[in-house]
């Protein structure tokens, strides 16, 4: 995969480069790990991780820390960390609308009341999601939620065809002349 120029720069810019992260408090903390190409490079496997990691800790609501959550398991895994701190903005205020009535519905269906009447309860106030005792519910619903699409998106990543550069055929050498 091929990121543009403009996004090195940006990065190189800030000082996320290996050069600007070198001798920096993070490579003295965490080592030469920081530095992998993995974790900055977006190749298969590390996006395929990222994914893994990241959205099972982006589906727990009223995570305060989840991006750090989220590099803490990558940088020890090797997952590509921008996934994984990308991720963590799937579950912002705005999309909270979506995200909690799913994680309630699912977490109620496995408590074995039907979707029907979780349905109607949402429909009826949805602040109920808030309440002290929709809590089990809705991060039973999480958990399962975050397990689910994180292996779903690491089988889709993994299974998605690459696109490979068709090979060229070798140049001639230059003494000898061309047919």
């Amino acid at each position: 995969m091929r990121v543009p120029p403009g996004i090195y720069r940006w990065l190189h810019r800030r000082k996320l480069s290996r050069r600007g992260l070198r001798g920096g408090r993070l490579h003295n903390w965490l080592g030469d790990r920081i530095l992998a190409k993995e974790l900055w490079k977006p190749t298969r496997s590390g996006l395929a991780r990222a994914w893994l990691i990241g959205f099972p800790i982006t589906m727990i609501p009223f995570l305060p820390v989840q991006s750090l959550f989220a590099c803490a398991v990558g940088v020890f895994i090797r997952a590509n960390l921008l996934l994984c701190i990308l991720l963590q903005l799937l579950s912002t205020p705005v999309t909270m609308v979506v995200h909690l009535p799913a994680c309630y519905m699912v977490g109620k269906m496995l408590q074995g009341e039907s979707p029907a009447e979780v349905y109607a309860e949402i429909g009826a106030d949805w602040r109920k999601v808030f309440a002290s005792e929709s809590v089990v519910p809705l991060y039973l619903g999480a958990i399962v939620l975050g397990i689910v699409g994180g292996l779903a998106g690491y089988g889709i990543i993994n299974a998605w065809p690459s696109r490979q550069r068709p090979q060229r055929a070798p140049k001639p050498p230059a003494n000898e002349p061309r047919i």
